[in-house]
């Protein structure tokens, strides 16, 4: 089973996501970035999608997006956040950051569930594209 990592402060949402998500993943849970990142560093090839929430205590999403980039884990893992922020500048930003999508708060069953398959689908394809042109050249 695909594994994906649910990172809010806020517990409910945590569960919110988790009961949502734990039908057809196997969700693993960070309360803040610094456990996001732990949890990426040990598992960073078994986790197929983050949820990221932006407004976080210690490490906020942004910095979480930007250490994501740095190690490279942003072309490998899709990120899609979770997010009560409805300022288009802050989702661009994001995007332009390299997030695959943006799920705004309260969260809808059905959405959550389709962004998510469809960015893993993606990345998924694109990965294997660029194995294939690797192993082409």
């Amino acid at each position: 089973m695909q594994k994906i990592l649910v990172v809010d402060d806020a517990e409910v949402n945590r569960e919110i996501l988790r009961v949502m998500l734990e039908d057809d993943y196997d969700v693993i849970m960070a309360a803040d970035g610094e456990e996001a990142l732990d949890a990426l560093k040990r598992r960073q090839d078994d986790i197929s999608a983050v949820l990221l929430d932006l407004h976080m205590p210690k490490m906020d999403g942004f910095a979480v997006i930007s250490d994501l980039k740095e190690h490279g884990w942003l072309q490998k893992i899709p990120v899609l956040i979770i997010s009560s922020e409805h300022a288009i500048e802050v989702e661009n930003k994001c995007l332009e950051m390299g997030v695959s999508d943006f799920i705004h708060k309260p969260f809808e069953t059905s959405i959550v569930k389709n962004r998510v398959k469809n960015a893993m689908q993606l990345f998924a394809y694109k990965n294997q594209l660029e194995q294939k042109v690797e192993e082409q050249e």
